[in-house]
């Protein structure tokens, strides 16, 4: 896994990594400019073959290590005989230690003075005036990782005009300036490519923090990533594919349909049959070897006609047919049977089926993913979560509806609050949101797969299914989690390249599933 710090958390990283390596601050500066120069021209070339030196590049720093980083950027171009203007916010004697020395080195390196304009910002009419910005390649080296607040009027000016200028590609040098919280309401810069230092940075993965970072690439700074994973404190990470490798499970020879994973699926009723068969399904797609779905008496018949190799069990119901407290004793028996129990998907909110949902929780200590509408159940009931292997999958809506917390502020804290919820309950807690984000309360993972199409009905149901699937094989309840969100969401990344943004259906994800579970296991 990736590591992904926190703006405030990474400066201190940096500094005890260094104090522990002996390595000067400059050179990891150095390492940082080159390796983002090299970045940056792959990725200009990848689009325009036809790159040439006539290309001009605007480069604008500020006075910290943002801005040194900008010198030696600006250096390695010219170095490769690229035109270069530097647009400076601040005075040269306002420059900071390694920012400092990297621009003295950048003025008096004679070889790229022919290539080289050094501007001194002063408003934006005169910026105009000097320099022309179209088919630019603007590099935002303004302000990093030590921003605190918002930026000011001149500033909020110098980003709404940038903004706004066309035919041009912006570049942030590891954080888009002005980035101080994922959810701040200031203007900022917006990049197209956001080109991090070492690690991700967690504020440009979430909400207007994404937004404005674009496409993220790391830029190796000559620090390992075991190095980082040492100062790692919070344990935040982002998934890799390989990570996902190992949850995956290879069939044995000599196995048979019940020694493949288990499941059964505690779902449905009038109205929200859909349901039932997306997570029962993707369950069996994703491997394992035996489904039931436990469901209403009178929707039995449509789900035995739907579902081919998924076995119903028809149940006592409700008079609005949904689950009925009475169907508890049928159930029991395939609880028993099961390695992992599904419930929640279209199972609707009548106060009897609630009341089921919390009584077999509470009288079964068996592997539980709780989704859907059996998440409601526990409103008021919290504690019937512990002393248990549960993954409860709710999305912001669900969670905020469990926990009582208003939507903002959990939009805000959500991580100090879902670390907290699962460290309390003792649950493995997936938050569905964009990005996702999987924590036990030690660990917290971020789902770097999955785009906007799967914003959809029904998806959640088919990310529940593959979560239980892996969950009834392999008993690792984080492990399961973290590699059936990333599953999904690599599902719905291709059906995005085939289909665009909005013209996925859930069922679509199913049909995915095995070509990525073969493409992670070959890999």
């Amino acid at each position: 896994m990736k590591n992904v710090f926190f703006n405030s958390e990474v400066l201190d990283a940096e500094s005890k990594i260094i104090s522990s390596l002996k390595i000067p601050s400059v050179i990891l500066m150095e390492n940082a400019g080159k390796n983002f120069t090299e970045i940056l021209l792959n990725r200009i070339s990848e689009k325009d073959s036809s790159i040439n030196n006539e290309r001009n590049f605007i480069v604008l720093t500020g006075k910290g290590n943002n801005a040194g980083d900008g010198f030696v950027i600006a250096r390695h171009l010219c170095n490769q005989d690229f035109n270069v203007t530097l647009v400076m916010l601040f005075e040269e004697k306002e420059l900071q230690s390694d920012a400092a020395v990297n621009f003295s080195v950048l003025k008096n390196s004679k070889t790229i003075s022919e290539n080289l304009k050094i501007y001194r910002f002063k408003n934006i009419s005169d910026l105009k005036k000097k320099i022309s910005f179209g088919n630019s390649i603007i590099i935002d080296a303004i302000f990093g990782v030590g921003f605190r607040g918002a930026p000011d009027k001149k500033m909020t000016h110098l980003f709404k005009f940038l903004n706004q200028i066309k035919s041009k590609t912006l570049f942030s040098v590891d954080v888009p300036s002005g980035l101080s919280h994922y959810n701040q309401d200031t203007e900022l810069f917006k990049a197209d490519v956001t080109i991090s230092m070492g690690v991700r940075k967690f504020h440009t993965l979430f909400y207007k923090g994404r937004e404005n970072s674009g496409e993220i690439e790391t830029a190796d700074i000559g620090i390992s990533e075991n190095e980082f994973t040492n100062f790692n404190i919070k344990k935040t990470k982002i998934t890799e594919e390989k990570d996902v490798r190992s949850f995956i499970p290879e069939r044995k020879k000599n196995s048979n349909k019940y020694t493949n994973g288990k499941v059964l699926v505690i779902a449905g009723s009038k109205g929200l049959t859909g349901a039932v068969y997306l997570s029962s399904v993707s369950a069996m797609k994703t491997g394992s070897g035996a489904v039931i779905a436990a469901v209403p008496e009178s929707v039995n018949d449509i789900l035995e006609i739907k579902m081919t190799e998924v076995m119903t069990l028809p149940v006592s119901e409700t008079s609005d047919s949904a689950l009925s407290l009475n169907s508890y004793d049928k159930i029991k028996t395939k609880i028993k049977w099961a390695d992992t129990i599904l419930i929640g998907p279209g199972l609707s909110k009548n106060e009897e089926t609630m009341e089921l949902v919390r009584y077999i929780v509470k009288n079964n200590k068996s592997r539980f993913v709780i989704d859907a509408d059996a998440i409601y159940s526990f409103r008021g009931n919290m504690n019937l979560l512990k002393d248990r292997e549960i993954i409860i999958t709710p999305h912001f809506g669900e969670f905020s509806s469990l926990t009582g917390i208003d939507l903002d502020e959990l939009k805000n804290n959500f991580y100090e609050i879902s670390k907290e919820f699962a460290v309390k309950y003792k649950v493995c807690l997936v938050l569905k949101n964009s990005p996702t984000i999987i924590t036990d309360g030690n660990e917290f993972i971020i789902n770097p797969t999955g785009r906007e199409n799967l914003a959809t009905a029904g998806s959640g149901d088919v990310l529940s299914g593959i979560i239980s699937a892996l969950f009834s094989q392999t008993g690792n309840a984080m492990g399961s989690a973290v590699s059936g969100t990333y599953l999904h969401g690599k599902c719905g990344d291709i059906l995005f390249q085939k289909y665009g943004s909005s013209s996925t259906l859930a069922s679509d994800l199913i049909n995915e599933i095995p070509f990525v579970k073969n493409q992670i296991s070959s890999a």
